[in-house]
């Protein structure tokens, strides 16, 4: 179990404290979108990571654009920090983050240098 899913599955837990505590729903749903993000974060990544093993294109893409060589926490930085700036215009992050195509990104950034 890698850093991100041990950080799912704390979020999780705690999101079943909080539950069970019948917190406040403001809360609760603070801690539901965070994992929701969390989720969608890690599984891009680990979607991207494994394409990049079998295209060596997105790892020289990878350190060209600066993020370093082609690791799972290099390619959740690269996610993480493209997906901040994505527009969020009333859509949740999580839904955001599941429609991009990462991978295609980095073969893009290839054409422009």
């Amino acid at each position: 179990m890698d850093e991100y899913q041990l950080e799912i599955q704390q979020l999780t837990q705690q999101l079943a404290r909080l539950r069970e505590a019948e917190a406040d729903p403001g809360l609760i749903e603070e801690y539901e979108a965070e994992l929701r993000n969390l989720t969608a974060l890690y599984r891009a990544s680990h979607e991207t990571y494994e394409a990049g093993l079998r295209d060596s294109r997105l790892a020289q893409a990878l350190v060209e654009v600066g993020f370093g060589s082609w690791t799972l926490a290099n390619v959740y930085s690269f996610i993480y920090d493209i997906s901040m700036e994505l527009p969020l215009d009333g859509h949740e992050l999580s839904e955001l983050v599941d429609g991009t195509d990462y991978a295609g990104s980095l073969l893009e950034s290839l054409q422009v240098n």
